[in-house]
């Protein structure tokens, strides 16, 4: 798992994608020191894995489509969507944009702009909801 934009492809199917919250493998991709930046709210690696069993929680399915991916170093640009479906069969769609960073194998920092492109007010925030 060295390459960056393979490591952040996988934590994303990972965290996104699957049901089970488990976070023994939030830590095969993402550093003890992780910090995440979304529309300017902060993050810290509890609060990350208190946001990932949140979603797990709330909603049924997340499905996660990669638009683009850049890579340079150990720095991962994404452009992805997120389609969420919510136990009540209720819809939303976000828009991501995000830099990923990765030390030795581990993502340790990522920022985030993250825009609900349909969906309730109430699940504007579900990017960084902990």
């Amino acid at each position: 798992m060295n390459n960056p934009s393979k490591i952040v492809i996988d934590a994303l199917e990972e965290m996104i994608s699957t049901r089970s919250h488990d976070e023994s493998k939030i830590a095969l991709y993402f550093d003890q020191s992780y910090e995440q930046v979304v529309n300017g709210e902060c993050l810290d690696y509890r609060s990350f894995i208190q946001h990932i069993a949140v979603l797990k929680e709330h909603i049924s399915r997340i499905e996660l489509s990669i638009l683009k991916i850049v890579s340079e170093g150990d720095t991962v640009f994404t452009h992805h969507t997120a389609n969420v479906v919510k136990p009540d069969g209720t819809e939303s769609q976000f828009e991501v944009f995000a830099r990923f960073t990765l030390c030795a194998g581990k993502i340790v920092r990522c920022e985030e702009l993250t825009r609900m492109i349909s969906g309730a007010s109430s699940d504007r925030d579900l990017g960084s909801r902990y």
